[in-house]
């Protein structure tokens, strides 16, 4: 390999970097050397940014030697700050954060270097620039230099008692300097500061950017009290519950979660170092005020997750009548039938036969002026709110008066009167010879059995909503019924028992996933259509039931580990057929999938998660290094540590895997030793512990990784 090569020069500079963490002393000359090669190409940049963050982050590196590796830098600084890259751009932010300091103090002792100060500046200037306009992990990093410079520019513990001679502040600036301007420096910490509380402010902000902005205020509440009033309050009036939309999703849930017990935790170290402060009652009200909105919005997720009202009425309802035995009501008397006056005297008309109404503003109204379509919807309207026996009563007086009629025909009558009782008589007889011929036609025409036509051919949307519909009303049913423990079912045959023998919550949630793990493997909703992606049916119903899982995943663990057995079970089955070779395994991807949303919601006393470790059918790698990382959360230690232990000792194939986890973080991070652990680490391979005795480590710790996390804790020797 050609030795020129940005690879082989990377290769070698990484090589020094190994031999610097050994030896300390050595680095000076290292950082002059990758100064001369860091204009080269981008690896070599990229590389040597993210060397000068370590150097000036690490605490290996004396104090005196970093003040003076960090006037050589400066040139190298302002011109990687051009750069376009996102990790150039970080790691050099970050590395200005940390010489910041030490060149202020370097102004103040050398009133008359102005070339130092105004490259400073310059890359100062730069900074700010980039502030709203970088990326997300660049502005991070610009508000973590922001910080640094309100430290500086800003006046600390004014009680000469309590002043720490080696802090930089603007109290090292002589009245009289001629590059340093005190009311200069003061008034820009000042705008600075405003800036930076000003993301609190914004409607839309980043919450990585709240967040990061919350982590720099709390070192400037305990370094600088004059900062104090102005910090609590904007931190007070922030709210991050405010804007939350109706429907909350698990990302935006679990921001909203992050972002408060953020703010708390920073109020409450406030709070404990200032406990006399006049913002004490107020600062407590923020936490009860934040915690009711999070059980608000913890309690809108649980009922929006749960069945709707009706559901919830009429399971009421079956409650009850299941609690109290049915009572028959008593059967109510019918309203006595309507009677209707008789037919006016006189020539017998169709208009006095059908008129049963009294009413004179009735019976003279003309109904022929009305359209026909109104005429029907009236009739027909009236004919659904009409009382059954009124209708049965006006049907039998219309029929007495026509026998009546019929049966007495009038006797005498004038000739006028008679003609036109003829005339009547006529067109009843022509009416019903009418009819008569009608059914007639009727009789001669009749098709046979009438049958329906079959339903219309749905299309690819209306199919795939049809399904989800069903899908939804299934899981609707289930939360009609109250969830019972394992221990309470009443099933107690183990695997001789049948998947859905009744129609209650187990029967319905099996019959949910075998409906996803075996119902219909590459099937789906509709053929594909222009427009339209075709949807499988199982890989539809998988999602629902991920959904539905994780909306209360501590109610709902026990659905989970029945999915997650059964799509282990499938898989190995579909393996040994032809249609399964081909086919992508659905245990890995769906369990890690429910791991991964469960995770970052998990307490220290969740033991409900040891028990899903216990009862999934596979543990790959992959989910042992998700456990691991709740170690390193000193929140969740106990409970990390916990699972590696149960599954070492109650799962075998991951035993070793699990020993090995437990042994590096016993070597590597030396936060995570607790009683327990070490107790464990006794019993099960009690060399780590001897070799620890008996070898000690160097004592000088290694370097911290160039990340702001690791440059928010203030390093008394950078400040030196």
């Amino acid at each position: 390999m050609d030795q020129t090569s940005p690879t082989a020069q990377i290769a070698q500079l990484s090589s020094v970097r190994d031999l610097v963490l050994k030896d300390p002393s050595y680095w000076p000359q290292v950082v002059e050397t990758v100064l001369s090669v860091i204009t080269g190409k981008i690896e070599l940049r990229r590389w040597g940014a993210d060397f000068l963050a370590e150097t000036f982050s690490t605490p290996v590196v004396d104090a005196r030697a970093k003040g003076e590796l960090a006037l050589k830098c400066l040139d190298s600084i302002l011109l990687l700050v051009q750069e376009k890259e996102t990790n150039i751009l970080k790691s050099i932010v970050q590395c200005a954060a940390s010489i910041y300091p030490m060149v202020f103090k370097h102004i103040c002792n050398n009133r008359n270097d102005a070339e130092i100060w105004n490259k400073m500046i310059a890359i100062k200037q730069k900074i700010l620039n980039l502030w709203d306009i970088a990326p997300i992990g660049v502005r991070i990093s610009c508000i973590k230099f922001v910080q640094r410079v309100i430290l500086v520019q800003s006046r600390g513990v004014t009680d000469p008692r309590l002043i720490d001679r080696s802090e930089i502040s603007l109290a090292m600036v002589p009245a009289n300097h001629p590059l340093l301007s005190l009311p200069a420096l003061d008034a820009e910490a000042q705008g600075l500061l405003d800036r930076l509380l000003s993301i609190l402010q914004e409607e839309r902000s980043e919450p990585t950017l709240i967040t990061a902005t919350i982590n720099t205020l709390a070192p400037l509440c305990k370094t600088r009290p004059p900062l104090l009033q102005k910090i609590v309050t904007a931190v007070l009036a922030y709210n991050p519950f405010t804007n939350m939309p109706r429907v909350v999703s698990v990302s935006e849930r679990l921001i909203l979660i992050s972002i408060e017990k953020t703010i708390r935790i920073m109020i409450q170290n406030v709070g404990r170092a200032n406990p006399q402060s006049p913002l004490a009652g107020r600062m407590e009200q923020h936490i009860r005020r934040l915690a009711a909105a999070k059980a608000e919005m913890n309690e809108t997720r649980k009922r929006a997750a749960s069945s709707s009202d009706a559901d919830i009425a009429k399971r009421q309802k079956m409650e009850r009548a299941s609690a109290v035995p049915p009572i028959s009501p008593p059967t109510p008397t019918p309203p006595p039938a309507p009677v209707y006056a008789p037919m006016p005297p006189g020539p017998a008309t169709y208009a006095k036969i059908f008129t049963l109404a009294t009413d004179p503003a009735m019976t003279s109204f003309d109904g022929q002026q009305l359209p026909i379509d109104l005429v029907l919807r009236i009739v027909v309207g009236s004919m659904y709110s009409m009382d059954s026996n009124n209708l049965t009563s006006a049907i039998a007086a219309v029929k007495e008066r026509y026998e009546n009629v019929l049966a007495n025909p009038p006797s005498a009558a004038p000739p006028v009167a008679a003609e036109g009782a003829k005339q009547e008589a006529a067109d009843i007889k022509a009416e019903q010879k009418a009819a008569e011929e009608e059914e007639d036609d009727e009789i001669q025409l009749s098709l046979g059995e009438f049958r329906l036509p079959p339903p219309p051919k749905l299309d690819a949307a209306q199919a795939q909503a049809s399904s989800i519909a069903a899908m939804d009303r299934m899981f609707s049913v289930i939360d009609s019924f109250e969830p019972k423990s394992l221990i309470a079912r009443k099933s107690k045959l183990g695997v001789n028992r049948l998947a859905a023998s009744s129609w209650d919550r187990e029967g319905w949630i099996a019959l949910l996933i075998r409906m996803a793990t075996r119902g219909s493997q590459n099937d789906t909703f509709v053929k594909s259509e222009p427009g339209i992606a075709p949807t499988c049916l199982a890989n539809a119903v998988r999602e629902r039931l991920y959904q539905y899982v994780i909306a209360d995943f501590r109610t709902r663990w026990d659905i989970a580990v029945t999915w997650l057995n059964e799509e282990w079970y499938n898989d190995k089955i579909m393996e040994k057929s032809e249609q399964g070779q081909e086919r992508e395994k659905q245990y890995h991807k769906w369990m890690m999938k429910v791991m991964e949303s469960i995770i970052p919601f998990l307490a220290q006393g969740d033991k409900i998660f040891i028990r899903m470790m216990s009862e999934i059918p596979e543990i790959p790698l992959e989910l042992i290094e998700r456990v691991k990382g709740l170690c390193l959360d000193p929140d969740r230690l106990i409970l990390g540590t916990s699972i590696l232990q149960y599954m070492a000792m109650y799962r075998p194939p991951v035993k070793d895997i699990c020993l090995n986890f437990l042994e590096d973080l016993w070597i590597n991070h030396p936060e995570t030793r607790h009683n327990q652990l070490r107790k464990y680490m006794a019993k099960v391979r009690p060399s780590v512990l001897v070799e620890k005795i008996e070898a000690p480590v160097d004592p000088t710790p290694a370097p911290a990784p160039a990340e702001i996390a690791a440059a928010e804790a203030p390093a008394a020797a950078e400040q030196a």
